[in-house]
């Protein structure tokens, strides 16, 4: 099936009745606070209105999955946190759960990546496209195993050069039908050893999970190894991160941001309200500092490690 582009509408249903809630920056080091949930967040109902009054910004939405079963309980879910989210005038983003494909064939692989990313929008041109509370479409790359065996155990991942050429193609779909650069999650292990030189994704906003690090710490970055700084596409010469978005734990209370039963993902965005509000609208990532070109200078001699905290339950 061949998705038809977006339409990017002056306003949806839900924002015709919300506006944007004001940039409270609560989270950690004075950043604008965000949440990512999935079907585990609906053990029961989600206020939302109580996730607004906390402070939250923005919400990462699980809008879909490679496997059958997750996808139809997170298409299940997806359009109703987004209206509700919303109408309580927190901005939405819809992010895709990939399982790669078991191939070493780069037309399969290339196919692969246009179906998955059609399907998604498709899924969004359901409900009539992306509108002004909407962010950028996330790639959400936390495995590249293609085949387990007995206990979970992987047989087999595809390679590096074949990962950063299936993600690639995803977002190129995705960017032409929405016109914004879509974001890549992932953690540092992954950044660092497969998709670190894939220099296509250069421009797109990084979304980085790393728990254990206080965010509030001036310096701290997230990116950083045991043995010092990752050399990956989006880290700096000095070891600065060209971060847009940290999940920083994984264990916030979720009463809290009005979820019934549960712990939930704690996001911050790494810029200024007026550089995510050209983000939202375009996809750009935040100006830091310039990225390192890896092929020039493959090594990086790490600085010392900064001081880390437990997990932060905020």
């Amino acid at each position: 099936m061949v998705a038809t582009l977006f339409l990017l509408l002056s306003m949806s249903d839900a924002a015709t009745a919300a506006t944007p809630a004001p940039f409270q920056r609560v989270g950690p080091g004075h950043h604008i606070l965000g949440l990512d949930i999935s079907r585990y967040q609906h053990a029961g109902p989600i206020n939302f209105a109580t996730m607004a009054a906390a402070g939250v910004n923005f919400l990462w939405i699980n809008g879909g999955n490679t496997l059958g079963p997750a996808d139809l309980l997170a298409a299940k879910y997806y359009r109703s946190d987004r209206q509700q989210a919303q109408s309580a005038g927190i901005y939405t983003g819809f992010y895709y759960y990939v399982h790669l494909p078991n191939t070493a064939k780069r037309s399969v692989i290339i196919a692969n990546a246009h179906n998955q990313a059609n399907k998604v929008i498709d899924r969004i041109n359901l409900d009539g496209g992306l509108n002004e509370f909407d962010m950028p479409i996330a790639l959400d790359l936390e495995t590249t195993c293609t085949q387990k065996v007995i206990f979970g155990i992987c047989s087999h991942s595809l390679p590096p050069q074949e990962t950063a050429l299936w993600v690639t193609e995803w977002s190129k779909v995705i960017q032409k039908a929405t016109s914004r650069t879509p974001v890549l999650y992932s953690f540092r292990s992954l950044l660092h050893g497969t998709l670190g030189k894939a220099t296509a994704l250069i421009d797109h906003p990084l979304w980085i999970a790393t728990a254990g690090v206080n965010p509030a710490i001036v310096g701290i970055q997230p990116s950083l190894l045991k043995t010092g700084c990752s050399t990956n596409l989006w880290t700096s010469l000095d070891c600065q991160t060209q971060w847009s978005f940290w999940q920083y734990s994984s264990s916030g209370n979720g009463r809290k941001y009005g979820i019934a039963q549960g712990q939930v993902d704690l996001d911050i965005f790494s810029g200024t309200p007026e550089d995510f509000t050209n983000f939202q609208a375009t996809g750009l990532q935040v100006p830091l500092t310039s990225v390192m070109n890896i092929a020039i200078n493959p090594q990086v001699t790490p600085p010392a490690l900064p001081a880390t905290l437990q997990e932060i339950t905020q």
